[in-house]
């Protein structure tokens, strides 16, 4: 009883030690790009009007967006507020990753992991940039928290109050499209769910609360995509295609890559997992065989083709689309990725019987399957939805495989190395993020900069910790000409709009 209570204790302390870390960072994150946009005159016209502006200068900005570019203009004037947020949601968000697998302490070590093993593409579109960070990270967090009630509902019989579920789906609606319409499926599968969940256990357990997200669903994509920009917007920043070609032609040279190839670590955790499955579960020596060398062929390809790929060929950050890489094996390794979704679909229908990994297969696969048709705007950003929920999958594979296993006083001792691990890799990025922050105010102060519109001489000594790779063009003078004045009170809030 005490050694649990010792080790519920431990998980408490540890969340709250990793808000500090990210509510430290969030100070020591460089805006760049859209954050500027949002914080100067653009934004506060938008404000203004509707979220919608005739200007074709205002491009994908222009959007329904509402909550995600509200709290984009707050964080951009409140430096406090950024803080509180960005650290408050990166720490739920982790903490619904660590509660939906078991909360193991192998969950605990993938969860915490999370952030430092996520490809750089992620990151620095994401976590390191607040215009990508309030648009895709809080609409897949509300909901990964529905889930956790949903599931502590069917279980338990409570529930919080309806009207919170209302509100939960409403807000989540806000922040981007693909989102908002994926809490409308999510509602309609709880309805179908808990009618057929009381059916069987022949119990009578209200709809209240699925009805009720359901309809906040479908209330806040009602409310997002009356935005006229979505139907007489002047440019060309959205663009949809009808042709087999073009989709074709952008899942070969830019897709898949972010949705199956980069995400080589994970890739590797489910194959080997599936590799000690297979061998201690599945008794049949043809499914056996079958994962057991698929398993070890993908391990084998996506480590080897990650590590040519980093040698060879490099990425524009800028818009995330590659240079030097050959057609042909662009061509076969978006092939391998369709073969590996088929494997890990075969094998967790095989090894995975439970409804909760159907859903987050389903999710991976359904939260990426719209960006196949859309040509315009993709960027790495817009699957990062799709590989939460993979990366679910992943920490339920281990949780199994590691589970399998008597080794009860060793893993014991490797989850201390392997959390030493994670802590030494979050203190080397704070050291990366200290030393960015310190070069940055340093190189921002240059008169010619500031004064005469000259474009930063240098990058940071990080620039993967840099929106964009730390593009010098992406930085404005007039931002940071008044930023290197705030006093006290403005980083509560500055109400400059220049």
């Amino acid at each position: 009883m005490n050694r649990s209570f010792k080790f519920h204790l431990n998980n408490k302390v540890i969340f709250s030690i990793l808000y500090l870390y990210f509510l430290i960072t969030s100070f020591l994150i460089i805006p760049a790009g859209d954050d500027f946009f949002w914080w100067g005159k653009p934004g506060h016209y938008l404000l203004t009007h509707h979220f919608y502006g005739l200007d074709s200068s205002f491009g994908g900005s222009s959007n329904g967006r509402y909550l995600g570019n509200l709290l984009e203009i707050l964080i951009m004037h409140s430096s406090i507020f950024a803080a509180i947020f960005y650290a408050g949601i990166i720490t739920i968000f982790i903490w619904c990753l660590w509660y939906l697998t078991g909360r193991t302490r192998v969950s605990l070590t993938m969860a915490l992991a999370f952030f430092i093993t996520l490809q750089s593409g992620y990151i620095q579109s994401i976590f390191m940039w607040f215009a990508g960070f309030v648009n895709y990270l809080p609409p897949i967090t509300l909901p990964l928290l529905y889930c956790i009630m949903f599931k502590k509902y069917i279980k338990t019989n409570y529930s919080s109050p309806t009207a919170f579920f209302f509100l939960m789906s409403f807000i989540g609606g806000l922040f981007v499209e693909h989102m908002t319409l994926y809490q409308i499926f999510v509602g309609l599968l709880s309805i179908y769910f808990l009618k057929i969940w009381n059916k069987r256990k022949n119990n009578n357990l209200s709809k209240n609360i699925v009805y009720a997200y359901t309809l906040g669903a479908v209330s806040s994509a009602i409310f997002m995509f009356v935005n006229p920009a979505y139907y007489f917007s002047r440019n060309e920043y959205r663009k949809v295609s009808f042709s087999l070609d073009k989709y074709f032609e952008s899942y070969v040279n830019t897709t898949h890559f972010w949705i199956i190839t980069f995400n080589y670590f994970i890739i590797t955790l489910i194959c080997l997992s599936l590799i000690i499955i297979a061998l201690k579960e599945v008794k049949s020596k043809r499914i056996q065989y079958f994962i057991i060398i698929s398993a070890v062929f993908f391990i084998i390809y996506y480590l080897s083709v990650n590590l040519y790929l980093k040698l060879n060929c490099k990425i524009n950050y800028i818009n995330y689309q590659f240079f030097q890489v050959n057609h042909k094996l662009a061509l076969i390794d978006g092939l391998f990725g369709i073969l590996f979704y088929l494997f890990l679909i075969a094998s967790t229908l095989l090894v995975l019987k439970n409804y909760d990994t159907y859903f987050y297969l389903f999710s991976t696969v359904a939260l990426f399957i719209p960006f196949l048709f859309i040509l315009s705007p993709i960027f790495i950003r817009e699957y990062f939805s799709s590989f939460v929920f993979l990366y679910i999958l992943g920490i339920i594979y281990v949780n199994k495989a590691i589970a399998i296993i008597d080794m009860t006083t060793l893993t014991h001792k490797i989850f201390k190395i392997i959390m030493s691990g994670i802590v030494l890799s979050y203190a080397l990025v704070m050291f990366m993020m200290i030393a960015n922050y310190q070069s940055n105010m340093n190189r921002v102060k240059d008169p010619d900069f500031l004064y005469t519109a000259k474009t930063l001489e240098h990058k940071v000594p990080y620039p993967a910790f840099v929106s964009q790779n730390d593009e010098l063009m992406m930085q404005s003078p007039v931002y940071w000409d008044n930023r290197l004045n705030y006093k006290l009170n403005d980083y509560f809030y500055n109400g400059n709009y220049k």
